[in-house]
């Protein structure tokens, strides 16, 4: 794993419109894959799944939900806010494109730029980055996802609305 800058939560505003972190590559595996099937019930026992063994690209193409899910694993990896009191919440997504299919053991990953950091009244943060995967050796990003997560610290004082 690359070594990771530090950027306290109150000076991220600072770096809004810069790069975030560019991610170790990592390749899919069918293990993984499998894993992400049984854990999103796209199996036999829960779902029809005509449509999947209809796919022209065949069974080792990786599913678009499991490339966005893992839009958590790069952020826990190479996000560069820092500090012992921080925690942050999944806030949404406002876009996700899958734009080149991926395929088990290629290589894939993340580059995120910092496009806003808003501080709210609460004394949350809502940090959106944009996100693009990357495959190894293609000029085509195969998902593009602006994601927004929330950020607060144990010490503000705050309450996080439901």
């Amino acid at each position: 794993m690359s070594q990771r800058r530090e950027i306290p939560l109150s000076d991220l505003h600072l770096h809004a419109g810069t790069e975030f972190f560019t991610s170790d590559w990592l390749a899919i595996d069918a293990e993984h894959l499998s894993a992400f099937a049984t854990a999103s019930y796209l199996d036999a026992e829960h779902a029809d799944l005509t449509a999947s063994k209809n796919n022209p690209l065949g069974a080792t193409l990786v599913d678009g939900f499991l490339l966005t899910s893992l839009l958590t694993m790069f952020h826990f990896n190479n996000s560069p806010v820092r500090g012992e009191d921080i925690y942050g919440f999944n806030y949404g997504l406002d876009r996700v494109r899958y734009t080149l299919p991926v395929f088990i053991g290629q290589q894939i990953r993340c580059v995120a730029t910092l496009a806003e950091v808003t501080p709210r009244p609460d004394g949350t943060v809502l940090v959106t980055t944009d996100n693009t995967i990357e495959v190894e050796g293609e000029e085509k990003p195969a998902m593009v996802a602006r994601w927004l997560s929330l950020f607060a610290t144990r010490d503000d004082g705050t309450n996080v609305e439901r």
